[in-house]
């Protein structure tokens, strides 16, 4: 299909925040609820259907996703343990780490790499890990260690990359009544507690929301409500990098508007939200000076190696751009691209990328697939055209 927006302009929701969701479900189900959302994404309908079979003892098909893996994975334990399965991608992506953690406290674990069995019983204690790898490590321990029958330490060494997801998991862990408390590189968490069952209702996603966002700095005036001003979703990054560029960015109750103003480049550190990168590849493109983003070597770690992909993608629209070090891109924005045929993978992330770059586009650009979009953002086509997009089967 061909996308092109000239003229962006209009309100949206954003959708509820997969993080948030992925812990609500994960807390409620070990205090005994097993209600889920209606319609959800991907990755949040593959949380609810492992939490059934978790419980019900049947294999869990995590498919493509890294939060499902290194979350259920240990919280299984509680439960006796299950077999996993997953996509080749999502066999590819780290985890290692995280299972000689359970093995060092007592899981029994069939492999190294998907697909595996945990069994086993898990002991409380001291927890050890890298901290520049994943924060999903943290947060699934810190969602499983304070239901075990002693005390435990959760701590990293080094960096704690994303560490804005481990506060997440923190806050929401607090909302569900659950105790851990943060001490240097660390967490104690007390054991034999019980977490309470929420309403699913939470925040708005702010790594969707950003797309939208840039739509507004880019073409015209957009508006995204339900998103919560002082969440600590690393996402929300996204203000901070608008304004450094030049949108302007307005604030009233949950709603956030940004409107075109005259942009320029700017620099952003990828470790802290590599999710918003992808999109802010395609403000670069749209601003005038250059865009430096750094410290991406994470990205070649998510859904598909992302730093190879936002280089392709930008090549493949005429963008005018270089790399440092294996871990930078340097865009040399001069206000518009190209367009025309969108290189990209089976990536959400890398789909929305390509359309916020139609805005800045002298063609439509074209996509082979949009079926990812399922992951995390089902309704982002619909709503890129309630703000002015056009959409054109091909």
């Amino acid at each position: 299909m061909k996308l092109q927006i000239e003229r962006a302009h209009g309100t949206i929701i954003a959708p509820p925040s997969k993080s948030a969701l992925h812990r609500r479900l994960i807390l409620n189900a070990i205090e005994g609820s097993f209600d889920a959302p209606r319609d959800p994404c991907t990755d949040v309908g593959v949380i609810c259907e492992g939490l059934r079979a978790i419980r019900a003892g049947d294999p869990v098909s995590l498919r493509d996703c890294g939060a499902a893996m290194r979350f259920l994975i240990p919280v299984s334990l509680l439960f006796g343990g299950a077999s996993f399965t997953g996509s080749e991608r999502l066999s590819e992506r780290p985890l290692l780490p995280l299972l000689n953690a359970l093995r060092a406290h007592g899981a029994d674990i069939s492999s190294d790499a998907l697909p595996l069995t945990v069994s086993g019983s898990l002991r409380p204690g001291h927890y050890i890990m890298d901290g520049g790898i994943s924060s999903q490590f943290f947060s699934g321990l810190m969602m499983t260690l304070p239901f075990l029958s002693g005390d435990s330490f959760l701590g990293w060494t080094d960096r704690l990359a994303s560490d804005g997801y481990v506060t997440l998991t923190e806050r929401i862990l607090n909302e569900h009544g659950v105790v851990v408390r943060r001490e240097g590189n660390g967490y104690s968490i007390p054991g034999n507690q019980t977490p309470v069952a929420l309403p699913l209702a939470v925040e708005g996603d702010w790594s969707c929301a950003a797309p939208m966002l840039i739509l507004g700095a880019i073409a015209g005036s957009v508006t995204v409500t339900g998103l919560d001003m002082h969440s600590v979703q690393p996402d929300r990054a996204i203000l901070d990098a608008l304004s450094q560029c030049g949108a302007h960015v307005s604030i009233d109750g949950d709603a956030v508007t940004v409107s075109k103003g005259t942009l320029s480049g700017c620099k952003f550190n990828g470790d802290r939200a590599p999710d918003l990168v992808p999109a802010l590849a395609a403000l670069g493109c749209a601003s005038e000076g250059d865009t430096v983003l750094y410290r991406l070597g994470r990205l070649r770690l998510k859904e598909s190696d992302r730093f190879e992909a936002i280089l392709r993608l930008l090549a493949s629209l005429g963008a005018d751009f270089e790399t440092e070090n294996g871990d930078t891109v340097a865009i040399h924005g001069h206000g518009a691209i190209k367009g025309g045929f969108a290189e990209v993978p089976l990536d959400h992330r890398m789909v929305m990328a390509a359309a916020v770059m139609s805005a800045a586009s002298a063609m439509p650009v074209t996509l082979s697939e949009t079926d990812s979009l399922n992951k995390s953002y089902p309704t982002f086509l619909r709503d890129f055209e309630r703000i002015g997009g056009r959409i054109d089967a091909i």
